[in-house]
């Protein structure tokens, strides 16, 4: 199997289950996110491994040739954002995320399930 459709199929698997979680207990993510960033060395540590692994898929796949591959680099990028977000302003993140998306997860839920499934569902 190809790595970047191996890609596929784990973040379409990811987006889903973050999506129907989001769907079905959209309530305690604030809660959830609080404890999280709470706890620096797992924040830190989350971030470092955010990093490593999207820097390890875009060392050797980092592909922008206008297919769906495009669309999984992409991904790739932001997890590579996220993880270095985690280790350097993990305090920013905090309240831009409880304040801005607190009473909207559901709909992000529901648009993570759809792109979640199109993307494992490529090829």
């Amino acid at each position: 199997m190809d790595i970047t459709l191996l890609a596929a199929k784990i973040f379409g698997v990811y987006l889903v289950v973050a999506g129907l979680y989001m769907l079905l207990k959209g309530k305690t993510i604030p809660n959830l996110l609080r404890d999280f960033f709470d706890h620096p060395a797992i924040t830190y540590l989350t971030g470092f491994i955010l990093l490593f692994l999207s820097a390890i898929y875009l060392l050797q796949y980092n592909i922008w040739d206008g297919t769906w591959r495009t669309i999984i680099t992409v991904f790739v990028w932001l997890v590579l954002v996220k993880g270095l977000a985690y280790i350097f302003i993990p305090q920013v993140l905090n309240k831009t995320i409880v304040k801005r998306f607190k009473g909207v997860f559901a709909f992000y839920g529901l648009i993570a399930v759809i792109v979640g499934l199109y993307i494992y569902f490529l090829n």
